[in-house]
C-alpha cells in the first residue's frame, strides 16, 4: 500500500488529535550514513523511535534506489541528490513520519580549455585559467621544467613565470570521488635572441668609403638591429645580417642585435677608424713673376696634415728640376712656357686633398725694369662692395690685367686697351669673396701689383 508524503503527515496529525487513548507520543528520526556519497556507493539509512507500541511497520520512499522500503534499516544507491522519506505505524495505528536527504557527488567532467597564450617569450609572466567548477575541491596545475607557478595552484587560475623551455601546461580538477581528465595547452617558448658571434668586415677605411659588413645567422632573430655614427648610412641590407655602409667623416663604432617578437639580443661591435684626406693645401710661397728660359725658381707650402707627400702641377712649359712629391720644388721654365697657375696639394692613401693655388706670370725679360709704369694706376673707392675703377694716369696703351684671391684663384682676366693717356676701366666685384684681394698688371716694358679689400 503507498501513500503520499503529505498523506502520511495529515493522517499522523489527525490520529494524534482524537485523544481517544492515552499513550506515548510516536517520534520517528530518520538517519543517512554517510549523507553524502560519490555516484555508485551506497547510503547505510535507519530510523529511531520514541514512544508508540510496537511492533512497528516502515515505509520508506522512493522506493526504486532502496534494498527494502519496509525495513528500518535499507540501503540506499541514489545517482542523484535524493530526499528519503519515511513513515513508521505502530499497533495502536500511531503514524510518525521524518525525511533524509542523501547528496551523491560524481567525478568531475573535464575542465574547460585553458585560456591563455600559446606562443610566450622566455622569462615572461603569463596568466592562465579554466571555468570554474561548483563541484570541485581542487585544481591540480603541472607546468614544463623551468616554468614556476608564482601564485594560484589549486584554483581556476595561475600566475606562470616562463623559463626557455616549451611544453605543456594541463590541469585536473578533482573531489572527494576522483579526479577529471586533463585539459592541456601545448605552449611554445621563443627566447631573446642570443649576442652575434662577430662582426665581419674592414675596421679602417677613408672617410666617406664604402664597406660591407655581416654577421653569422643569430638564432631566434627575425630582424637584425645595426647601429653606426650619426654621419655613417646604411645603403643596402638594413634589418638583414649583412649590410652595405657609407662612411661619413666620423670614425666610430658599428654594432649588430638580433631581434624577434621577444625583444632585442645584446649587441656585438667593432671599432671602426677613417683615414681623413689631406687638409688644404697653404697658400704657396714663391715669385709669380718669372722670366722666360730661366730656373732655379722655389715654390713650397707648409707641410699639410694628414698628407704622405705632395703633388704639384705648372704651367705648360715648366717643369720641376728638384722635390719632387715634396712640399718643397725647385722650377724651371722654359722658353717657350707660359702664363698659369701651380697648384699644391696634399697626398695620402685616401686620395687628394684641397689644392692651394698661384697664378704665374711669364716674361720676356730682356730690358725689362719692374714697376716702370707702378705709380701711374690707382684703384677707387677701396675697400670696395660693389664697382670699383682702375685708373691709368701713364703712357701705356695696353695691360694684361689679372684680379687674383689670397690663395691665387684668378677671378678676373682681360686685355686691356687703353685709349688714352688718362683711362678708366669699370669692374664689378660684387661676385668676388670678401678679403684681400691682388690686382697685377703687365705688358713688355714692366708689371704692377697692388692689393685692394672687399667687403
Amino acid at each position: 500500500m503507498k501513500y503520499s508524503i503529505l498523506a502520511i503527515f495529515l493522517f499522523a496529525v489527525s490520529f494524534e488529535l482524537t485523544g481517544q487513548t492515552k499513550r506515548a507520543l510516536l517520534i520517528a528520526r530518520a538517519h543517512a550514513l554517510p549523507d553524502t556519497i560519490c555516484q555508485g556507493q551506497y547510503s547505510q539509512l535507519s530510523v529511531t523511535t520514541e514512544g508508540g507500541t510496537g511492533p512497528f511497520t516502515y515505509l520508506w520512499s522512493p522506493e526504486a534506489t532502496l534494498s527494502d522500503p519496509t525495513i528500518s534499516d535499507p540501503v540506499a544507491t541514489p545517482l542523484v541528490n535524493t530526499m528519503y522519506y519515511i513513515m513508521v505505524t505502530d499497533q495502536t495505528l500511531s503514524v510518525s513520519a521524518d525525511s533524509i536527504m542523501v547528496y551523491v557527488e560524481t567525478i568531475p567532467l573535464p575542465p574547460s580549455p585553458i585560456i591563455g597564450p600559446a606562443q610566450v617569450c622566455a622569462d615572461s609572466v603569463c596568466h592562465y585559467s579554466v571555468n570554474q567548477v561548483e563541484e570541485a575541491k581542487s585544481y591540480s596545475w603541472t607546468v614544463p621544467s623551468g616554468a614556476i607557478i608564482q601564485s594560484g595552484q589549486n584554483t581556476p587560475e595561475i600566475l606562470l613565470k616562463w623559463g626557455n623551455n616549451p611544453g605543456t601546461v594541463s590541469v585536473i580538477i578533482g573531489n572527494s570521488c576522483g579526479t577529471s581528465v586533463p585539459s592541456v595547452l601545448q605552449v611554445s617558448v621563443t627566447g631573446i635572441p642570443a649576442a652575434s658571434t662577430g662582426i665581419n668586415g674592414p675596421s679602417h677605411l677613408c672617410q666617406s668609403d664604402t664597406g660591407n659588413y655581416h654577421t653569422d645567422t643569430i638564432p631566434h632573430a627575425l630582424a637584425y638591429i645595426w647601429n653606426i655614427p650619426g654621419d655613417a648610412k646604411i645603403l643596402d641590407g638594413a634589418g638583414t645580417n649583412s649590410v652595405t655602409v657609407k662612411w661619413g667623416i666620423s670614425a666610430g663604432e658599428i654594432s649588430v642585435s638580433g631581434e624577434n617578437t621577444c625583444g632585442t639580443g645584446p649587441p656585438v661591435s667593432i671599432q671602426v677608424g677613417l683615414d681623413s684626406l689631406p687638409s688644404s693645401a697653404g697658400a704657396i710661397t714663391g715669385t709669380d713673376t718669372v722670366c722666360k728660359g730661366t730656373g732655379n725658381y722655389n715654390y713650397f707650402i707648409s707641410p699639410v696634415p694628414f698628407a704622405t707627400s705632395y703633388g704639384w702641377t705648372l704651367p705648360q712649359g715648366a717643369v720641376i728640376s728638384s722635390g719632387q712629391q715634396t712640399n718643397r720644388i725647385s722650377v724651371e721654365f722654359g722658353i717657350y712656357a707660359v702664363s698659369g697657375p701651380v697648384t699644391a696639394f696634399g697626398i695620402n692613401s685616401c686620395g687628394n686633398g684641397q689644392a692651394s693655388i698661384k697664378q704665374i706670370f711669364i716674361k720676356n725679360c730682356s730690358g725689362i725694369k719692374e714697376n716702370k709704369f707702378g705709380s701711374e694706376i690707382t684703384i677707387t673707392p677701396n675697400p670696395v662692395s660693389g664697382k670699383f675703377y682702375v685708373h691709368s694716369n701713364g703712357s701705356e696703351d695696353h695691360y694684361e690685367m689679372y684680379i687674383l684671391d689670397q690663395l691665387g684663384m684668378v677671378l678676373y682676366h682681360s686685355c686691356i686697351e687703353w685709349t688714352g693717356p688718362a683711362s678708366t676701366l669699370e669692374i664689378d666685384a660684387s661676385a668676388f669673396p670678401h678679403g684681400m684681394m691682388f690686382l697685377k698688371v703687365f705688358n713688355e716694358n714692366g708689371f704692377f701689383t697692388t692689393k685692394f679689400i672687399v667687403h
